[in-house]
């Protein structure tokens, strides 16, 4: 068992030197596949992947992501330090593969847009979620103006039952009146019979008349104007 686990890491070095030399040398990206193949499948393409990826996070290569795709890159300033300060690339090399990380990071921002912009409503979209929020202001004014239309009947209907009130009331006190006026004239024909004149009011009863307190019935009366709704008042 420790020789093949032996074994096993023998192979994942002897592959993350191949690996390093081959991008130090070609200064291409490479994906798992194309590497692979350019390795002439020395090793599995499971161990190719995890070897680049230990690489990536030792920051010995560089990893970019495009669509399905995940590209591998010479982490260049890792190999400068490496080598003393001269890069075993070609210098033509390094600037196409600078070229290449430029485009790379244009296409990553350019795809991550357009996704942005997808996931927006297209224009119809926008004109129906416009027509579909005006239709519901619309319904909203409406409901609006119908309550303030509710209120004012309301006032209305109020302001129409205070003064049928104070037209009762009206009537009452003058049927009272005239029921009280009625009474005493009885009252004072029982006692005093049909002789009874305004100094026997005063000594027997302590009243007045009428015409001596100048009131009437009738020159009080009050005309009350017309008001719809009160015809039965």
């Amino acid at each position: 068992m420790a020789l093949k686990k032996a074994v096993k890491n023998s192979d994942g070095k002897d592959a993350e030197t191949a690996i390093l030399q081959w991008f130090e040398c070609e200064g291409e990206p490479a994906t798992v596949q194309s590497l692979t193949d350019a390795l002439g499948s020395k090793f599995g393409k499971l161990l190719v992947q995890s070897v680049l990826e230990q690489c990536v996070s030792a920051k010995k290569l560089q990893a970019k992501d495009i669509k399905k795709a995940r590209l591998y890159f010479l982490n260049l300033a890792e190999a400068v330090e490496k080598h003393g300060g001269v890069c075993p690339v070609d210098p033509a090399r390094i600037e196409l593969m600078q070229q290449i990380q430029q485009q790379t990071k244009l296409i990553s921002d350019l795809s991550k847009e357009l996704n942005t912009l997808l996931q927006k409503p297209s224009s119809l979209q926008r004109a129906s979620n416009i027509a579909l929020l005006s239709t519901e202001c619309a319904a909203l004014k409406q409901r609006v103006e119908n309550v303030k239309r509710e209120i004012n009947q309301g006032h209305d209907v109020k302001k129409v039952e205070d003064f049928s009130l104070l037209i009762r009331r009206y009537n009452r006190a003058r049927e009272l009146w005239r029921e009280r006026k009625h009474m005493a004239e009885h009252v004072i024909d029982a006692i005093l019979g049909d002789s009874c004149d305004s100094k026997d009011l005063a000594e027997h009863f302590g009243l007045i008349s009428d015409q001596e307190a100048n009131v009437s019935l009738n020159e009080t009366a009050i005309t009350f104007p017309r008001v719809e709704g009160l015809a039965n008042v």
